[in-house]
Order: structure tokens, then sequence, then C-alpha cells
């Protein structure tokens, strides 16, 4: 049949199976080469020959590979030489004869390309993709080869037929269209390959097809649907769609396409449930913006639509291409000429635009926004005015609910003072006090050209006027008295005279300016004023470092909140806020310094970063930057600095910040970041014994603190500066003591802790003598300062980790100090109430000492005894071994573990405080004695170290724990000092863990303290009963409602304990939803509690009951209670926890609509 394009355009189908039907496939192929390399016109005028070219090309896919590649060869070379062959007749102009066969040439060899690429497209390459190149099949990997091949073949004789005026061939448009979607259709179902894409040479080929028919053949309508039809369906394509429309744009200067593209997606409106076609239409105008940021703006008119879209990634893309947009302009232009000038308009527009978005609704929308700033802010741009309102909008951001947002805030803060605009006159640092100083000179310098109006001197006043005014005074008195009277009329008057009042007032003041002096002041000071351009100067740097101070003030305000992000339950944002930290010290940030202090506590923080670092390891980064990376100098010198860096932060430290830093250092010790040389220097200063000051002091100290933290990894720190420390802190020195305690603390670590050694013997110390009569005499020398305790606590424990013999040293230390108290004479001048004082807590800190002396025999007894009997049993011992056995190990084979348990049970509850030869069983009377009779005994340190040591004395027995116990709690109640009430409480605490079952009994005197007057007794009581709850040593029965209270205590830390409480709790087996209808029970008739304050409460510990079972069987449970409440303020307590839960049903919402009828009917 006669051959049409649209026909057999029309009729092919790909997915049809074609079959070849010659017999000698071979021997036809080879007469077709033939006829065509001699004339590949021949195709045209022999009907039959391309009859059999067509049904070669149809079964194209059931031929053999030789045979593929020899039709595609055949196909391709001919086609491209009839290309040529055209190209040179259309140029020449002698073709309008030979059109129809030029057109039905092209017509046929365009067909048949067409099938070719329409068949090479539909094999199958899925398992090339995301393989490497070893782990595919041969057999796969030379077919897919050989498929490229012969394509890239096809494009390149494509491209060699589109360099013909087509135009001149196909008249008309439709004609002309048709023609080329026999080659831009076949390149689209070859895009639809992720493998093929992935391919630069043949990519570059496809766009340059399609960008040659769009700019030279005016195909641009049907790219255009095709580049929707790509992003809409196929989810590899939007950046590949945008980087052919750069191509387009930017290599063929045709920019129409994209523009029209741009236009149909700002129109098109996407389904609710629809999420592929937004993410792939945000994801090719991320692209474009990238590659063609201008396309972008030119039509920011209509894709600025996509803003109302309620899809949040849409609103994601447009943002990101905006910051994309404004980067290219701020890289590309100038201020100096127009298009600078145009460009700075549309960079301030486009800004305010990502302004808004950081108010959108959505998280991920906002966090854009703010990466798009920091993108920006990164450039060497000044923006100065931006900058300072986008760090006041980033700082007002750090309070945002999402998390994600307040990183990409700290990541915008840091990029604005990392580039700040205010580095060029002063440095790069960006100190508070500095910038201030410099506004005020600056301010001052330009006062200095200011005029001021010279005024009238007024007259002296005489006696006659005196008395006029005096008169006048008496008069207005009166008048004011009356006006008093009427105010509401007078206020009806001073409206209107209020013009009048002002008119004369600046009449009164321009006769008060003497107009003859001021001609002569201006006169001068006009000879005077300096050139125009300095008080310009002048002007400019007043605003200048006005500029600068409310931009440091601006990050001094975001750091205090980034400060308080540092404990963030995200492990990035508390990484990210430690950098910011950082890095704000490395500018100069004053207050810096104060959230580097907090870091320290997340040395204890557990968990990692998504990049899997832990929050301790990145701390130790941070510090190892801050105060362990010295300038380049000896080595001394670095070790000197870093010393001194150590020493500083122990300055003005609290009990937590010790205990953070010392967990820190003995990190950063065991990374080998504290060499031996720091350490000596440590020594250095500790050991320097001359020209005392108050620093000196304060670096003595510091240097024996951070010694004693650095022991506890290393004791023989310690060993190596025993001789400084019996000299100094012990010696001359021992007057300070603060220094003479944490010298104590230091000397308790000279023994290597028990997990740092598996050696049961207990080692003898140097100079050990020495040392413990240093240690006895710090606790016998009398000393009537508070810090006497503190001092005296620390040289205990030093003594029983120091001394081989530490109970007999402590009884001896005992009786000396109670003879002086009871034997002494009163010529001395020293207290014997402060005597009897030390002498009490002395005997109470021995007592707990020496339970934990007494645990820790025991412990080296069982490890002794297992080491003997695995000797034992593996028999490895020559006989004269056994001869030899140690007659320790003898007498340990023979006893049992469970004897020495109750022998060392039996010493504590019998021997220790009711022995007939113990030494402080002559105590427990006494200072049982003292605490019951406090009106008599009424010194404040007499009953505070009496009480402590009667509490000490009671975790020693329970017998003695039993007979004391009324009177503890006796005082607990009636006792005014607060302190008293708090030893009480924790004393109790203790008793609950030793003996829990006498003291079990009692915990409601503890939960009764969570409202005493005292702050500090609430919160020591709130830490207690924390404690004992979650480490399970108290049963709760029905006091959680007490502490549900503290959620609504006036005292911030109070309350956030008390969160954090309920937080732990709610994780240890559903005891909040267990215990909720005690608690809510507890909460509702409790009448000193608001019923705000209840809802409060009660919708935080709702929110700890997310499990969709317990919500629906407390639901019901309260349904039950609702039904039963006898008055109408039960029944709203329980309506509102029914409607806080989100749970309902039927039931449930017709029982709260017929609530009123119910509760009335009930009355």
């Amino acid at each position: 049949m006669d051959f049409t394009l649209s026909s057999y355009f029309n009729s092919f189908d790909v997915g049809k199976e074609y079959s070849v039907e010659f017999s000698d496939l071979e021997s036809k192929l080879e007469t077709i080469t033939g006829s065509l390399a001699d004339n590949p016109e021949s195709l045209n005028f022999d009907n039959e020959l391309f009859d059999d070219v067509v049904e070669l090309v149809h079964g194209f896919l059931s031929l053999e590979g030789k045979h593929q590649k020899q039709l595609a060869y055949l196909i391709t070379s001919s086609f491209n030489a009839i290309g040529l062959a055209t190209i040179a007749t259309v140029e020449s102009g002698d073709f309008i004869d030979s059109l129809d066969n030029i057109k039905s040439t092209l017509e046929k060899y365009g067909y048949l390309m067409f099938v070719i690429l329409k068949f090479l497209g539909k094999e199958d390459f899925s398992q090339v993709g995301g393989r490497s190149q070893k782990s595919v099949p041969k057999p796969l990997l030379a077919k897919w080869k050989s498929n490229c091949f012969e394509v890239e073949n096809c494009l390149t004789a494509i491209t060699t037929i589109l360099k013909i005026d087509l135009a001149k061939i196909f008249v008309t448009t439709p004609e002309r269209d048709a023609y080329l979607e026999l080659f831009t259709r076949p390149l689209v179902n070859l895009m639809e390959s992720s493998e093929r894409m992935k391919l630069a040479a043949i990519r570059s080929l496809m766009f340059k097809v399609i960008a040659i028919t769009v700019k030279n053949h005016g195909h641009a309508a049907i790219i255009q649907h095709s580049v929707i039809q790509c992003l809409t369906y196929y989810a590899h394509l939007p950046h590949y769609m945008a980087e052919l429309l750069h191509i387009i744009a930017d290599e063929y200067d045709y920019i129409l396409l994209t523009e029209e593209i741009l236009r149909e997606i700002s129109q098109i409106h996407f389904s609710a449930n629809d999420t592929n076609g937004p993410r792939a239409v945000s994801e090719f105008l991320v692209k474009l913006s990238e590659l063609s940021p201008r396309l972008i703006l030119k039509q920011m008119t209509s894709i600025s639509q996509l803003f109302d879209n309620s899809n949040p990634t849409l609103r994601c893309s447009l943002v990101e291409s905006c910051g994309n947009i404004v980067v290219d302009i701020l890289k590309t232009t100038s201020g100096d000429d127009e298009d600078g000038h145009n460009g700075s308009q549309q960079v301030e527009k486009l800004l305010d635009l990502l302004e808004e978005r950081l108010l959108d609704q959505n998280p991920y929308v906002r966090t854009k926004a703010f990466q798009a700033l920091a993108k920006i802010v990164g450039l060497k741009v000044k923006l100065t005015e931006r900058r300072q309102r986008m760090m006041m909008l980033a700082v007002r951001s750090l309070d945002d609910k999402s998390t994600l947002v307040r990183r990409n805030t700290i990541k915008l803060m840091s990029k604005l003072v990392l580039n700040h605009q205010f580095q060029s006159p002063h440095g790069s640092q960006l100190g508070l006090t500095f910038w201030k100083q410099k506004l005020e000179e600056a301010e001052a310098d330009l006062l200095q050209y200011v005029p001021v109006s010279p005024r009238k001197q007024k007259k002296t006043s005489t006696a006659e006027d005196m008395d006029i005014d005096n008169e006048e005074e008496e008069h207005s008195i009166a008048i004011e008295d009356e006006e008093q009277e009427d105010e509401e009329q007078e206020d009806a008057d001073k409206q209107a005279d209020a013009d009048i009042a002002e008119d004369e007032k600046e009449e009164d003041e321009e006769d008060d300016v003497d107009h003859e002096e001021l001609n002569t002041s201006m006169v001068q000071q006009e000879q005077n004023l300096p050139d125009r351009t300095v008080l310009f100067r002048a002007k400019l740097k007043v605003n200048f470092y006005q500029d600068a101070v409310d931009f440091i003030e601006a990050v001094h305000h975001g750091t205090e909140v980034i400060s308080r992000l540092l404990f963030s339950k995200n492990r990035n944002e508390a990484i990210d806020s430690m950098d910011f930290l950082v890095l704000a010290d490395a500018y100069g940030i004053e207050n810096a310094s104060v959230g580097i202090r907090k870091m320290l506590h997340l040395v204890w923080m557990k968990g990692s970063s998504d990049e899997g670092k832990s929050v301790p390891s990145h701390l130790i980064d941070c510090y190892k930057t801050l105060f362990l990376t010295a300038p380049e100098g000896s080595r001394v010198e670095q070790a000197g600095y870093m010393a001194k860096n150590l020493i500083e932060l122990t300055y003005d430290a609290s009990v937590a910040d010790l205990a953070s830093l010392e967990k820190l250092l003995g990190l950063m010790y065991n990374e080998k970041l504290i060499n031996s040389e720091v350490i000596r220097i440590l020594w250095q200063i500790y050991s320097f014994d001359h020209e005392e000051n108050d620093n000196r002091t304060k670096q003595r100290r510091g240097a024996i603190i951070v010694l004693g933290m650095l022991a506890v990894e290393d004791n023989e720190i310690i060993i190596s500066g025993m001789e400084s420390l019996l000299r100094i802190g012990l010696g001359s020195k021992k007057s300070d003591l603060t220094l003479c305690r944490y010298t104590c603390l230091a000397l308790s670590r000279i023994v290597p802790t028990s997990y740092k050694t598996n050696n049961t013997v207990s080692t003898r110390i140097p100079n050990e003598e020495e040392a413990i009569a240093k240690l006895k005499a710090v606790l016998l020398d009398y000393n009537d300062k508070s810090e006497w305790y503190a001092v005296a606590q620390e040289a205990i424990g030093a003594i029983f980790q120091a001394s081989t013999k530490p109970d007999l040293v402590c009884s001896d230390i005992i009786r000396a100090k109670g003879i002086s108290v009871f034997a002494g004479n009163d010529t001395s001048g020293e207290s014997k109430t402060v005597g009897l004082s030390q002498l009490l807590f002395i005997v109470g800190q021995v007592a707990i000492k020496t339970i934990v002396y007494l645990e820790k025999l025991e412990a080296q007894f069982k490890k002794k005894k297992h080491e003997a009997e695995s000797k034992k049993n593996h028999g490895a011992k020559k006989k004269n071994d056994d001869e030899n056995v140690d007659n320790e190990l003898e007498m340990i084979g023979g006893t049992s573990e469970d004897d020495f348990t109750d022998a060392v049970i039996h010493v504590k509850e019998k021997e220790l405080l009711y022995g007939d030869n113990s030494l402080l069983a002559r105590f427990g009377p006494l200072a049982k004695e003292i605490c019951s009779k406090s009106r008599r005994y009424n010194d404040t340190n007499l009953q505070r170290s009496a009480l402590l040591c009667m509490v000490k004395l009671m975790c020693v027995s329970s017998i003695y724990c039993e007979e004391n116990l009324p009177l503890l709690l006796t005082v607990l109640e009636k006792s005014d000092d607060p302190i008293i009430r708090c030893n009480c409480i924790l004393g109790l605490g203790d008793m609950a863990v030793c003996f829990n079952n006498v003291v079990d009994q009692s915990t409601d005197f503890i939960y009764g303290r969570l409202t005493d007057k005292s702050v500090m007794v609430q919160k020591t009581c709130l830490m207690t009963v924390t404690f004992l709850i979650l480490a399970g040593q108290v049963k709760v029965k029905g006091q959680l409602s007490s502490m549900a209270k503290c959620l609504e205590n006036p005292d911030q830390g109070i309350s956030d304990m008390c969160r954090l409480f309920f937080a732990e709790l709610a994780t240890k087996d559903n005891a909040i939803y267990n215990g909720f209808i005690d608690i809510f029970s507890g909460l509702s008739n409790d009448q000193t509690l608001s019923k705000d304050a209840m809802k409060r409460i009660t919708k935080f510990l709702l929110s700890f009951i997310d499990k969709e079972r317990h919500q629906k069987q407390l639901a019901e449970k309260l349904l039950v209670r609702l039904t039963t409440c006898h008055s109408q303020e039960q029944w709203n307590d329980v309506a509102f926890v029914l409607g806080a839960i989100p749970y309902k049903n039927e039931t449930i919402t017709a029982a709260l609509d017929k609530g009123y009828s119910l509760v009335s009917a009930k009355d």
C-alpha cells in the first residue's frame, strides 16, 4: 500500500509482537544493505524494498543481536546520508521540483528511526541501575552497552536531519510537528529510564535534539506538554527537566518555553492526597533556580501564587528558589549601575518574602526560610540593615516549637556572627563593653558640632518679688484645691485650651532666647564649624557604632536563649547550641561564658546525634577548642596556658559545676588531652609559697581542685605530689580552710578506686604516719569558723582512705577531742559549745564512714574467697605451693560468705552503738539528750550537729533508729530551723534505704514537708522523694497528688524538678496511668488548690497517657464516677478530665451533654 506517515504512525503499536517471515534473513539483509549502500534514496522509489525494511524494523526485537546491530546501523547511516544530501540540496535552492521526493524520503526514514528508537527504549535494563559494574551479569552488560551505542548513533543521525530547514519541506505547522514527533516522542520514552539518564553522552544528545526542535523548528508547544508530563509521572526527571530548560535558555537563547512552563505550573491545582506531583514540581523549581535563577525571577509574579498552596512541599521549594535567586543577584550585580539598583530592589522584595515565610504555619517551610537566609548571609555582601533585622528575627524564632526550626535558627545566627559587618575598624571581636564605649566617644565627638542657643540672664529676685512670688504660690495652691474639686469640668476645658497654652509656651521660650547673643553665637559657631564632610563622617560614625551595639545586644539575648537550649531532648540541637557558644566566645560575646559553664552538665547526657557523635564526646571537643588549644610557643608555655585555663574553670563554680567538671576532666585525661607537663605546672602553682595575694590564693585552690579531679582517673598524680600536700595544704597554708578541704579531698583519692584495680590487698601510701598526724591536727585544732565542718568531713574521708587502721586513728581523734571538750579548762578562750558541736559532727561522720569501711572489708573478703576457690578448683598449684598456702586463705576457705555477712550485720546492729567497749556508744544518748532538750541546749550550731550526729547514728543500727524515730519526727515537725528540717528529711531518706521496714510507716511526714514554708526545705523534700520513688525504695500509695501540686509551685526550680520527676515516672510500668485516679481525687478535693491550677496539672499528667487502650479504660472509670458525683463542682472536675482525654464515644458524649440535668436531679 502507499506510504502515508500518519497512517503508519497511528497503526504502529510498540507493545504488539511483530515477526519476521523471511526464510533467509542473512541474504535478505545483505540485499537490502547493498541497495541502500548504493543509493539510500532507493527506499523511496522501491516499494518492495521499503516493505522489506519495514518488516525487518517491526520485527526488530525478534532479531538476533548481530542482526539488530546491522539493521540499526544500516538505517542510521542511510538516514544520516539522506540528511547530508538534503541539506546540500536545500541550501542550493534547487529543490522545488524534487520536493515531494525529499519529503517522502525523509518521512519514510523518519518512521523507521521512530520504530527503532521505540524498540530500543522498550528494552528493560533496570537491573543495571543501582549496582556496580562487577555485579551485573556480563551478557546483560554487553546488551546494555550495545543498546546505548545504537541509541547514540540514532540521536547523531537525528541531529543531522534537524540541521535541515524543515519549514521549507514541511510547509504547514501540523505537518512539521507530526514529523518532529517521530523523534521527540521516542526521546521521552528513553528518558523514562533512570539508568539511561545517568549517561552524560546520551543525555546531552537528547537535550540537544529537543533544544534544536524548539529553537529552530517551532516545536515548543509539544515539548512544553512533554515536560509537564515528565514532571507529573516520573520521579527521577524533575532535575533533568530543569537542566534541559537551562540548556535551551542559556545555550540556545530561548526562554519562552521556560516562562510558559512556569506559568502553567503556577496554575496547577494538586489534590490533597497527591504527594508525588508537588514533590516533583518542587524538585524542578529548586534545580531550575540553581541553574537559571533569573528565569524564575521573571515569572516570580505568577510563581509566587504557590505560596498560597496548602502543600508545604511547594512552599518549601519556592522559599529555597527565592534564596537561590537572591544569592545569584548578589553575586552578579554591583550597585553602581542601573542593573545594580534594580537588583537591590528585587533583593529587598525577595528578602521580604523570605521573612514572611519565617511565620509560615509549617515548620519545614520556616526551616527552609532560615536555610535560605543562612546561604545569603554567608556571602561577602553588606546588607547591614537586613543583617540586623535577620538577627532580631532569628532570636525571636529561638522560641519556636519545632526543634528543626530552632537548629537552623542557631545556624543562621552563627553565620551572622561569623560574617558580621563590623570587622574592619576594630578587628572582629564583638565585646559589648568596648563597642558601647566607642559609641559614647562618637556621640561626644558629634555633640561638639551641635550649636547651643544662648538664654537671657534672669533678673535677681528682690524681697518684694519674693513676697509676690509667695502670694502667687499661695494663690495657686488655693486654685489647685478648687480645681481638684471640679476635676471633671477641668478635663472638659483642657482640650479647648490646649492649643492656646502651647502657643504661649512657644512665645515664652522665644522670649527666653537672647537674639543678639544668638546671632553672635551662630556666626562664631559657623566660623568654627568643620568641613561638611567631617560632620557627615561624624554622624556616620555614630550610626555605625549604634548599629554594632544593637547587633551585639541581639546576639547577647540570643546567647541567653541558646544557653537554655543546651539541655534540649534533641541531641542535634544540644550539639548545635554548643557550637554556637564556642563561636560566640571566639568573637568575644561576653555572656557566652555563662552558657559555656552550663555546657559542663552535658557530660552526663546519654545518646548521640544523627551523625552518631555522642554529646559528651562533642563536649570534649568544644572544651578542647576553648581551653586546651594553646597558641604557638614552647611546650612549657603551652602547658602553662592550659593549666591556667583549667584552674579558671573552678572559679565561682557550684557543687554541680564541680561534679560535672570532674567527670569531664576524667574523660579528657583518658583521651590524653591533659599531659604530664600540665600536671607538673599545676603542682608548681599549688606549691608556690611566696608573695601571697587573692589571685594567688584562688589559683592555688583551683590547682588542687583540678589535681584532685584528675586523681580519680590516676592516683599516681597525688602520690607524686604527696610532699606538697603535706607541706602546703596541711602545713603552712592550713589556715586557708577551703584549700585545706580540697587538699584532704585530693588525699582521699591517693588509693585507686575499686573499679580501677583488681588488687584486693590494701595499698600502703608513702608518708602515711606524717599524713595521718597532719589530718589529726586539722580535726583537733580549735577553729570556730563554719567552714571547719566541710574540712572535717573530707579529712575523715581521707583518713579512711589513706590509713591502714582508720578505726584506731578515729578512736584516738574522738578521745582527744572529747578530753579537750569535757576535761579542758576554760582559760584557753575556746568555746565549749563549738568544741562539742565539732565533736558530735566527728562522731556522726566517723559512724557513717565506719559502715562504709565494714562494707569494703566484706567486699574484699568475698573477692579473696572467690579467688581462693578458683585456684583450688583449677588445681594448678604444685605440691610445694600447697605447703606454703597463706594462713589467711586457709581461714577464708573455712568461712562461708553468709557467716561473714552476719558478723558484719551484728557489728553494726549491736556492737558499734551498744557494745560495752564501743566508743561511739557513749555518744548516742548524748546526741539524743541535746536534740530532745532544744530549749536547754539552745545554740543553733550545737542543735544542728547533734541532730546530724543522731541521724547518722540512726543509719548505723535499726535498733537505735527505731528508738529515736519518734524524736526525729517531732523535731521535723516543730523545729524552726530550716537546715535542721532539711537534715531530718535527708536522714529519713537514707533510713528508708537502710531500714525500709522501720521508716515505711512514717513517709507521710516526708511528703508533708512539700508544703513547708521554706523553699529550701521544699526542694530538699522533693529531691529526696523523687529519689526514693524512682529508685523503688518506697511504695507510692496516695501521695502522688502532693507531688503533682508542686507543678504549680511559684518557685521555678521546684516546678521544673517536678516536671522532670513525672517525665521519668512515666517511663516506669504505666505508673501515671495506674495512679491517675488517686492523683485526680487528691487534687479535686484539695481546697487550697485553685480549679485553674488543678486543670493545668491534670492536662500535663494526661499528656503521659498516650496509649489508646489506657485512655479508653480511664475514660470508662471516670464515666462511672461521673454518674456518682454528689455536687456540681465534682461533676465539673470529672467532666473536664473526660473532655481532655482524646478517647470519646457516644456514651461519654451523651453523659456530658446531660450533665447539668443529672446533677440537678440528684440535688
